[in-house]
């Protein structure tokens, strides 16, 4: 059961790292399209102004390629903890 409580820890360690840093990036962003508007909507990339790209277009590929990629590994978690079920 020891066992099962490091990988518990780890899994929630795991979690955190990914989720708090990724929330402070989703209102960092849209704190900079409010906070520097002015600034930010005179770019233009592939004529959409910055702000588009910031807060429309570009967090959702961002937001679908973390999610991937955690999925992925928190299923690598959940098989050590499967593994170590059926190790007892």
């Amino acid at each position: 059961m020891d066992q099962i409580e490091r990988i518990r820890k780890r899994q929630l360690k795991f979690a955190l790292g990914v989720g708090i840093p990724y929330f402070a990036f989703v209102i960092g962003t849209f704190l900079l399209v409010y906070l520097a508007g002015a600034a930010v909507s005179k770019v233009s990339i592939l004529g959409f102004p910055l702000h588009y790209w910031l807060v429309a277009i570009a967090i959702y590929p961002i937001t679908w390629g973390l999610f991937i990629w955690y999925v992925n590994k928190a299923n690598t978690i959940e098989d050590e903890i499967a593994e170590a079920v059926e190790g007892e």
